[in-house]
């Protein structure tokens, strides 16, 4: 067996499509009918999302500019800049980025798990690097449909077609795996 195949039997994909079911009916619009494409399809979206927030990304070129170890300790938290503009001592709202909160462990695993069989299993016969697959997994981090048919060049119709037939392959690849 193949260390994919070997990855995906390992896992508890029971428990991750009942995961993506909750996602499905969470994100769903009022008038569809939800299948396993639904489910496979907000399983690569929190995937997504969860690298993205899990593992930071390289610096694009050289090295960092600075270390990512603070200078010192803050003199003054976030919070505490609240208070004093509550209490009025603060004139102004004190402006903090958000920062997204950090996956949880089981987040992680599920967010490896899925990309894995992302990339094994899904569009496989359209080749590894194909702009089909690029065009999808941009939409499942999000892009804007304007600028994923701008990179790849393909129409609204066709990424869709290419998002279902993708979550099919993935649903295909662990169906056997699951207790559904």
């Amino acid at each position: 067996m193949t260390e994919a195949v070997l990855s995906i039997a390992k896992f508890d994909w029971t428990r991750a499509v009942r995961a993506g079911e909750a996602m499905a009916v969470e994100n769903a619009r009022r008038d569809a009918k939800l299948g396993v494409e639904h489910v496979m399809w907000e399983l690569l979206r929190e995937a997504a999302g969860v690298s993205q927030r899990a593992y930071s990304g390289l610096p694009r070129l050289g090295y960092p500019a600075k270390s990512a170890m603070p200078d010192g300790p803050a003199e003054i938290t976030p919070w505490q800049m609240m208070a004093a503009y509550l209490r009025g001592e603060v004139e102004e709202m004190p402006a903090e980025d958000a920062v997204p909160p950090r996956p949880s462990m089981e987040q992680v695993s599920r967010a490896e798990a899925v990309l894995d069989v992302w990339h094994w299993h899904a569009l496989n016969r359209k080749g590894a690097k194909s702009r089909i697959k690029r065009a999808v997994y941009l939409k499942a981090c999000g892009v804007p449909d304007r600028k994923v048919r701008a990179v790849t060049g393909m129409t609204r119709q066709a990424i869709h077609a290419a998002k279902v037939e993708a979550m099919q392959d993935m649903w295909d690849a662990i169906k056997p795996h699951t207790a559904l």
